[in-house]
């Protein structure tokens, strides 16, 4: 498992770079989980820029490993459209919960190719990959 420390004393380059916003919107983590298997889970973002992001997250994951987010954006920003934000990154800290059984928090840094999309449920183009073979 790894050390608890403080987000304060870890390393720069492990933190969230640049100018972000504190958020709090619904998404899901697709990717590996230490042993290989691929798992996706519903949590909440917490934190993103331009560089990174930061949740909350109960699968198990490993330093390195590469993740997708599929965050969804507020209908204010989509003129009423539910638009979704796909993204995806390298794990480059996990943070234990804060106690009470919270989730750690993973800290991501992200690619700089990203997709928004319509979210059109049953509409969507394309046919989801099983879960069995993931995409990332």
């Amino acid at each position: 498992m790894l050390s608890r420390i403080s987000w304060e004393s870890r390393p720069v380059r492990s933190r969230p770079t640049g100018r972000g916003f504190k958020l709090s919107l619904p998404m899901s983590v697709e990717g590996p989980d230490p042993e290989g298997a691929f798992f996706h889970e519903e949590t909440t973002l917490a934190y993103m820029s331009h560089q990174g992001a930061l949740f909350p997250l109960k699968n198990a994951v490993s330093l390195g490993s590469r993740l997708k987010l599929v965050v969804a954006l507020p209908p204010k920003l989509g003129e009423g459209r539910a638009l979704k934000l796909v993204v995806k990154g390298t794990i480059v800290d996990v943070e234990a919960g804060d106690g009470d059984g919270a989730p750690p928090q993973v800290a991501l840094r992200l690619e700089s190719r990203y997709i928004i999309q319509a979210d059109g449920g049953d509409d969507a183009p394309g046919p989801e990959p099983p879960p069995s073979a993931p995409s990332l």
